[in-house]
């Protein structure tokens, strides 16, 4: 055999080595997305009455993912398209990026790193059956997306410089943690009265036993920065406006499932640097499906010590409230609902609202 029949030999078998792990590479792409809409009444003893036809947080949802033994890279963009509200100003500013982080998973877990809604908030979706409708509203006031009463804010909104870990589900038991990064620097919080460069922290265990149908787990945020000192109320832009600054919050949780039946509990405690009595929250749910395109729905919340600004408002937003309702497939990805609420203030204020939606949620792949 000649040398350049060697060379061909060698090059055709390093070739045919080569191939099988090309071809081992798994690329996928999908884009998903909801359109979900609402027609509402609020009433309120003090806050008076409105009546909306609104947009509940319709977005569009982009990812792609490349594995091969074993390790896959991520990207995921998802943009929320918020104008078209009363309340908006109806413009392109109105549709913002609510999602875009990217990562690296491996048998060992799975590490990212972007703006994402944080592990605290995912454990809150999971409980409140009424979340991005039109009977959310943390206060006991109208909104048109996130979290009803009964949870508190930092269950809504989504955190930008989020490093986040989550470790792989070892007999049912999963750990997560996240670190939240302030923009500030050294100068620039020196720089700017109130505000500081502390990063903030957040760890989440969660059990699940999908046989006996029952999952329980906690959350965990230290929130030590302030980016945004906005005079008497100490906001902080990185969990976003209003968000109690330097704070601890807990939250236990747990849901239960048998046959039609299923039932959520979340509480939360947050201690809030500066303010006498931490703040407690408490969302109880129940969703029983009487047929399976129809399921009612039932949650109950309760405020304690919710008192932001104990001078103004001494009552602050304490209350109890119910929500109320049922939803119904008309076909697959399509679901209409109905619901009401009733929110009883401490500060006298009682509220209602009745609002009649559908949302109707898509996906395809984007790969052959």
């Amino acid at each position: 055999m000649n040398p350049s029949t060697t060379h061909k030999a060698l090059l055709a078998t390093t070739m045919l080595s080569l191939t099988p792990m090309a071809q081992a590479v798994d690329t996928q792409a999908t884009v998903s997305g909801v359109f979900a809409y609402s027609i509402s009444q609020f009433d309120g003893d003090v806050s008076g009455t409105d009546t909306d036809a609104e947009n509940n947080a319709s977005s569009v949802r982009l990812r792609a993912q490349a594995s091969e033994d074993g390790y896959s890279g991520f990207v995921v963009y998802e943009r929320g398209l918020d104008r078209f509200n009363s309340a908006s100003v109806n413009t392109e500013q109105q549709d913002f990026v609510r999602e875009f982080f990217g990562g690296i998973g491996t048998r060992y877990g799975t590490v990212s790193y972007g703006r994402r809604s944080t592990f605290y908030k995912q454990a809150a979706q999971k409980i409140d059956p009424f979340y991005d409708t039109s009977t959310a509203g943390f206060n006991g006031q109208f909104a048109n997306e996130g979290g009803g009463y009964g949870l508190s804010n930092l269950s809504n909104g989504f955190v930008s410089n989020t490093v986040a870990y989550e470790a792989p589900v070892l007999h049912g038991l999963s750990f997560h943690a996240a670190a939240y990064l302030n923009d500030n620097g050294d100068a620039q919080a020196a720089a700017i009265p109130g505000t500081n460069d502390h990063d903030d922290y957040a760890a989440g265990l969660l059990y699940q036993d999908a046989d006996r149908g029952f999952a329980v787990g906690v959350e965990y945020l230290d929130i030590n920065s302030i980016v945004n000192n906005i005079v008497g109320a100490d906001a902080n832009v990185v969990f976003g406006v209003n968000k109690p600054a330097q704070s601890e919050a807990v939250r236990v949780y747990g849901a239960y499932t048998l046959d039609a039946l299923s039932l959520g509990a979340s509480f939360e405690q947050i201690d809030v640097e500066g303010e006498a009595d931490a703040r407690k929250y408490m969302m109880l749910s129940a969703t029983y499906a009487v047929v399976p395109k129809l399921r009612l729905a039932l949650s109950y919340g309760l405020l304690d010590d919710v008192v932001p600004n104990a001078t103004i408002n001494p009552d602050g937003i304490d209350g109890d409230g119910f929500t109320a309702g049922a939803f119904y497939e008309v076909f697959e990805n399509l679901t209409t609902y109905v619901a009401g609420r009733l929110v009883s203030l401490d500060s006298g204020d009682d509220t209602s609202t009745i609002a009649a939606g559908m949302a109707y949620r898509f996906k395809a792949g984007l790969t052959p």
